[in-house]
C-alpha cells in the first residue's frame, strides 16, 4: 500500500497542527525505529557495545527508553487521526472496527517476521513439492490478510490472493505433515512480540479513548491503571511463592523450583503461554520440561504498556488545543515532562525502574523522557523551522512500520546465507569492521542504520509510504 490510500494508522498517519505537519512527531518516530534498528543489529550479540544494552533487570539504559516512546508517540498520533475522523461523520464503533482490523495486520506482520526465515532457508536442495507449495501458500495468504486488514481498493484481487494462498497452504501442510520446518515453526510461534504489543496497546488505548474521550477521563484511567498495576505487583501473593519480590531477576538452572516464580509476570507468562515465548528466557529440567518461562512482552505488564499510549494521548490532545500558541504548548510539554521523571523517579524508591515487567515507575519516567525529547523536537523543527538536519529521520519516521518489519527479515537473511563454510554473511561483514570487537559490533550496527536510513529517504522522495 501506498500514499494513495487513507488510513488512520497511529504509526503512520500525517500529523498536523493548525494545518501545518507535525514534522517532529515523524522525527522523533524515525529516531525511535533508527534506535530500535541499532539495537536489534549488533554485529554481534556476543560483543555488544555496552550503550546498548538493555538493563539486566532494575534500572536503565538508553536502549531501555525506546520501545515506550514508541508506544507514546503512537498515543499522540492517534488524537491527530481519531477526532479528524469522528468530526467527518464516522462513528465510534465503525472507527474501532477499524483500530481492531489494523490491529490485526500488525499482528500478523510481527508473526510473519517470527516465520519467514522458515520460507526460504529450510535447505532449497531438498525442498519437496508439498513443501514448496505449503510455503508458496503462507506467503499469499499472509501477503492477503495483512492487505485485506489493513485495508484496500482491490478487495476482490487480494481475496482470490488470500483464499488461494490459504487452499495451497492446507493442501501443503496435509501433505508435508508437521515435521516440515516451517509448520514446526508456526506450531511453537511465540505469541508475544513487539508489533504484538503494540497492537494490543493500541486496541485498549483507542477503545478507552471511544469510552471517555476527554482528556480528564483519559488521565482517571491511566491513574488508576497504573496504581493497579504497582499494587497487584507488589501486594498480592503468588501462589507457591508468596508475597512477590521484584529486586529479584531471571532465574536460573540452580534456582530452587518453588522460587522460580518470583512476580506475577514469571507466573502468568509461564501458566498461561507455557513455550510460547521468548525462547531465550526459558528454563527446563533434566527431562526436558518445561519448568519456567517469560517474555518481556507478555501478559500482565501490557496493562502498564497501555498506560504509554494513554500518556501519548494526553500529550497529543495538547498539543491539539486551539486556544493554545506554540509557545505555551512547548511550555506545557517540559513541564509535565519534569514532573512524569520526577513522579517516576519518586516512586522507583518502592516500584522498581523496570523495563521486563514495564512497572509503573517505568512508563511514568519513560514517558517523561519522551515529552522532553518531543519538547526538544517540537521548539527546533516545528517552531525555529530547523528542517534539514532532520529530514533523514522523518523520512525513517514515514514508512517505520516497513523499515522495523523489512530490516528484520534483512537481518535474518544476513544471518542465514553462506559466504563460506561456516560462515554467514553478517559474520563476514562484521569480521571486517575495524576496531575491538564490541566497536566492530557497533559499526556494523550503525551501516545498518545508515542503510535503511538511505532506504527510507528514497521511497520518501518517491512518495512511497507503507502503510498498516
Amino acid at each position: 500500500m501506498t500514499s494513495a490510500e487513507t488510513s488512520v494508522s497511529p504509526v503512520m498517519t500525517p500529523v498536523l497542527v493548525a494545518g501545518k505537519r507535525l514534522e517532529s512527531l515523524d522525527a522523533l518516530r524515525g529516531l525511535t525505529i533508527a534506535a530500535m534498528l541499532l539495537v536489534n543489529n549488533p554485529g554481534s550479540w556476543s560483543h555488544i557495545y555496552w550503550p546498548l544494552e538493555h538493563a539486566a533487570w532494575n534500572g536503565w539504559t538508553l536502549t531501555d527508553l525506546v520501545f515506550p516512546f514508541f508506544l507514546f508517540m503512537v498515543g499522540v498520533a492517534m488524537m491527530f487521526s481519531f477526532p479528524k475522523r469522528l468530526a467527518q461523520g464516522t462513528s465510534r464503533t465503525e472507527l474501532f472496527t477499524h483500530v481492531v482490523r489494523r490491529a490485526a495486520a500488525l499482528m500478523l506482520l510481527g508473526y510473519w517476521g517470527s516465520t519467514w526465515s522458515r520460507v526460504v532457508w529450510t535447505g532449497l536442495d531438498t525442498l519437496t513439492f508439498e513443501a514448496v507449495l505449503l510455503r508458496i501458500g503462507f506467503v499469499a495468504a499472509m501477503t492477503g490478510a495483512v492487505v485485506l486488514l489493513a485495508g484496500t481498493e482491490f478487495r476482490i484481487r487480494w481475496w482470490s490472493i488470500f483464499l488461494g494462498g490459504l487452499v495451497l497452504f492446507v493442501v501443503g501442510v496435509t501433505w508435508a505433515g508437521p515435521s516440515d520446518p516451517l509448520v514446526t515453526r508456526i506450531l511453537g510461534l511465540r505469541i508475544p512480540g513487539v508489533l504484538v504489543r503494540i497492537a494490543w496497546c493500541y486496541v485498549l488505548a483507542s477503545a478507552i479513548y471511544f469510552l471517555t474521550p476527554s482528556p480528564k477521563a483519559i488521565m482517571k484511567w491511566t491513574l488508576g491503571l497504573l496504581a493497579f498495576y504497582a499494587l497487584f505487583m507488589q501486594l498480592v501473593p503468588i501462589p507457591g511463592f508468596g508475597m512477590p519480590d521484584l529486586s529479584r531477576s531471571f532465574p536460573t538452572a540452580d534456582t530452587p523450583l518453588n522460587e522460580l516464580f518470583s512476580n506475577w509476570a514469571f507466573f502468568i507468562d509461564y501458566h498461561v503461554l507455557g513455550t510460547h515465548t521468548w525462547s531465550v528466557r526459558q528454563l527446563t529440567d533434566a527431562t526436558g520440561r518445561l519448568i519456567w518461562s517469560f517474555d518481556p512482552e507478555g501478559i500482565i505488564s501490557t496493562i502498564s504498556a497501555t498506560c504509554s499510549v494513554l500518556l501519548g494521548i494526553l500529550a497529543g490532545q495538547w498539543l491539539q488545543q486551539k486556544t493554545a500558541d506554540e509557545p505555551r504548548k512547548l511550555n506545557g510539554l517540559f513541564v509535565a515532562s519534569g514532573w512524569l521523571m520526577g513522579l517516576g523517579l519518586v516512586l522507583s524508591i518502592w516500584v522498581p525502574i523496570n523495563k521486563r515487567i514495564w512497572t509503573t515507575s517505568y512508563t511514568l519516567f519513560t514517558a517523561g523522557m519522551a515529552l522532553f525529547v518531543l519538547g526538544v523536537l517540537f521548539h527546533a523543527i516545528d517552531i525555529k523551522g530547523m528542517k534539514k538536519w532532520a529530514y533523514p529521520l522523518v523520512a525513517y519516521g514515514r514508512n517505520a512500520i516497513f523499515a522495523f518489519v523489512a530490516s528484520g527479515m534483512m537481518a535474518t537473511a544476513l544471518g542465514l546465507i553462506r559466504v563460506s563454510e561456516g560462515v554467514s554473511l553478517k559474520a563476514f561483514l562484521y569480521n571486517a569492521m575495524p576496531g575491538s570487537p564490541e566497536m566492530a559490533s557497533f559499526l556494523f550496527g550503525i551501516l545498518f542504520v545508515s542503510l535503511w536510513a538511505g532506504i527510507a529517504i528514497l521511497l520518501d522522495r518517491n512518495k512511497i509510504y507503507f502503510k498498516v
